[in-house]
């Protein structure tokens, strides 16, 4: 069997040029001692959509093999799902329409699927493997046009991914340039990958959701999306799916406008400055992707009011403090930290009893009330209340969650629409089951509609606006 070299061409199986997205109001840009990073082409408005972008390589995560299908990530029905064309494959993929499945062996599974032995190993080196491979299809010898900061990660890092492919080069038979680039593969991956996330509803019964968690169906690489830089306090957001019928498709939107001609357009690649404390942000965006974050949220050296500074001073109330801290800011008083530390040791206790309420009452009096801890025991205490047909104990504690979200992540973002659904449908069952309250009801319902289409969400979960548009229906008809 020839060895397999970079120089070597395979048949492209699409055009290159049909898998990166096209922006809208956007241009990439490169320049010495910053790469590529994508600016304003003309004034961009809030809410407006920025891109539209399907994956270049995508890998799905082991938990959802067997129930969504492998190419697109959809959940599996069994009257579709297909197989690998291939009668000898042992990789056990599934995918829901033959479509899928033909996409899939285009796009990777090809060269692949003679090699079951690959399904075995590491996770990152069986991607690199069939990132190199797809690369190779479009005449590339590693992800096109993507960073890989390969020298800045330890040359020990290195040794030991090329000792971890000494055994898939001698089962593909490829040469030591093949593996060198199938390493600088993994560095491009480390630094590019999108987390594809989903929304899943939890549901009080059949008919009214309360609460969501996101699923991390996979990770994909977006050619055009992976220009953008990172900003801890970002001005346009990612999303995935187009309203359930294709989670692997990313969407950007711009979230803080307006956006001026010229000026940059970023999203984040995690880290937050509403939520993550500027160590934290530079020592994951460091480990993660590399880079020393500059912007103006980690060049900012007031700790007035940073995520950690969560506690309240209980001299004047005021202040905000973080832990140990010396004295108040406000007061000038030295906080009694031996009580903090006793109360947060109730907390816990009554966290393993399930008793929210009180830790809610417990927290109330040691954080501020716009800290994320607060609203996340709001929300548990929401739910609770839910799931005993509390209604209205459930909406009040449900205003509170909501009310934190829009401090901590801001009015218009997509953590504030999650919580507005969240009491659209307690405020729904409420008017249902007492009565009471439908004006509030009718109002807010309205303006999670509004929030929902200003971010793009209409486009992105379509299902959320039938369903608002239901409970509206419900409460206008309630009102005649």
């Amino acid at each position: 069997m020839q060895q397999q070299d970079a120089n070597q061409s395979v048949a492209p199986a699409w055009d290159l040029k049909t898998s990166k997205g096209k922006w809208n109001k956007v241009m990439e840009k490169t320049q010495d001692g910053k790469g590529t990073f994508c600016v304003a082409k003309e004034k961009i408005n809030q809410g407006e959509p920025l891109l539209t972008e399907e994956p270049f390589l995508r890998q799905i995560h082991d938990k959802y093999k067997k129930t969504r299908c492998n190419y697109c990530f959809k959940e599996l029905k069994d009257i579709t799902t297909r197989s690998c064309r291939g009668k000898e494959c042992q990789w056990e993929v599934k995918y829901c329409s033959q479509d899928c499945e033909g996409h899939a062996w285009t796009r990777g599974h090809q060269w692949l699927c003679s090699f079951p032995e690959l399904s075995k190993l590491d996770a990152d080196i069986v991607f690199a493997v069939k990132g190199y491979f797809v690369s190779k299809s479009q005449n590339q010898e590693t992800l096109p046009d993507l960073v890989s900061n390969r020298e800045s990660f330890g040359a020990n890092l290195i040794k030991d991914y090329r000792e971890k492919l000494t055994k898939v080069a001698s089962m593909l038979n490829l040469t030591d340039h093949a593996i060198d680039c199938i390493i600088t593969i993994i560095f491009q991956i480390k630094c590019n990958a999108f987390a594809v996330k989903t929304a899943q509803s939890v549901s009080v019964d059949a008919s009214f959701v309360v609460s969501r968690e996101f699923l991390t169906l996979g990770r994909a690489i977006y050619l055009s999306a992976s220009k953008m830089n990172h900003d801890c306090d970002p001005n346009a957001i990612v999303s995935f799916g187009d309203g359930g019928n294709n989670p692997c498709q990313l969407k950007i939107q711009c979230v803080k406008g307006p956006i001026e001609k010229g000026s940059e357009v970023t999203i984040s690649y995690g880290p937050l400055a509403s939520v993550h404390s500027k160590e934290d942000r530079l020592k994951k965006l460091k480990e993660g992707y590399q880079f020393e974050c500059k912007c103006s949220a980690c060049k900012d050296t007031s700790n007035k009011k940073s995520p950690e500074s969560i506690y309240k001073c209980q001299i004047c109330k005021k202040g905000r403090l973080y832990r140990q801290q010396s004295k108040c800011g406000e007061c000038g008083q030295e906080p009694n930290w031996p009580y903090f530390i006793k109360t947060e040791s109730q907390v816990e206790a009554l966290k393993q009893r399930q008793d929210f309420v009180k830790v809610f009452k417990l927290q109330s009096d040691i954080y501020h009330d716009d800290t994320l801890v607060i609203g996340q025991t709001a929300d548990r205490v929401a739910m609770y209340a839910c799931n005993s047909g509390q209604w209205e104990i459930a909406s009040n504690y449900a205003i509170m969650s909501l009310t934190v979200a829009q401090k901590v992540y801001g009015k218009l973002s997509v953590e504030a629409a999650e919580e507005m659904m969240k009491l659209s449908t307690i405020l729904l069952n409420l008017c249902l089951t007492t009565g009471k309250r439908k004006k509030e009801a009718i109002a807010h319902i309205k303006a999670t509609i509004i929030t929902y289409k200003i971010l793009g969400l209409d486009k992105t979960a379509p299902e959320d606006i039938d369903e608002l548009e239901q409970m509206m229906t419900h409460l206008m008809f309630m009102a005649l």
